[in-house]
């Protein structure tokens, strides 16, 4: 379930996160369905990433996995798989999501002092829909080691006029943004084009 690694001009930064899919229409030259299956992240400790997204986020765990005896892809440019011992978690989130959940061990590459920040590439961030910004803010943070990355704001003109965000960092540096957008969004104005709304929640106005 881990992503495949592209060949692209300049490397990405693997530690982020993954998806199984990147096409999510009919495609008429493949001949297929594509959808994304699931967003996959690495943690320093398995065990501590499963309880928080159990506790915090309600999610059911649905299968644990490994050791693996390496990571399974293949970096450009290097021989045989990336050597590390690996075991995962996957993780349903409500009727929305599949979060996979992975911890390497015994690699080569040394540890970052500190997680990769927002704004890094390679950096990835995990956004939630909520009807209060503010009250699912108070619920993380009475999670041990949640960070609040700010006060939730409130955006003031262009596109996304009236969208409240606010970012938080679990205790292993993952990024999640909590976020509730009104319906009407000024960006509608301008295209035909409309974002997804969040399965079993409705954007609404205060």
């Amino acid at each position: 379930m881990e992503g495949s690694a592209l060949g692209t001009a300049e490397p990405f930064t693997p530690h982020s996160f993954s998806f199984s899919a990147l096409i999510i229409n009919h495609d008429r030259d493949f001949h297929m369905n594509w959808a994304i299956d699931h967003i996959g992240f690495t943690v320093s400790n398995l065990d501590q990433a499963v309880d928080f997204f159990q506790d915090a986020l309600n999610c059911e765990v649905v299968l644990r996995a490994g050791p693996y005896p390496d990571c399974g892809y293949i970096w450009p440019g290097e021989p045989s798989p990336e050597p590390a011992t690996v075991n995962l978690a996957v993780l349903r989130y409500g009727d929305t999501h599949n979060i996979e959940l992975l911890e390497y061990q015994n690699t080569r590459l040394d540890e970052r002092p500190e997680p990769v920040r927002p704004c890094e590439r390679g950096a990835a961030h995990f956004a939630i829909y909520v009807d209060d910004v503010p009250a699912a803010l108070g619920r993380l943070l009475r999670h041990d080691g949640v960070r609040p990355l700010g006060a939730p704001m409130t955006e003031d003109g262009g596109p996304l006029e009236g969208l409240e965000w606010v970012y938080v960092a679990t205790p292993w540096g993952l990024i999640i943004e909590l976020l509730r957008w009104p319906l009407g969004m000024p960006y509608e104005q301008t295209t035909d084009a409309r974002l997804i709304e969040p399965t079993g929640l409705h954007a609404h106005t205060h």
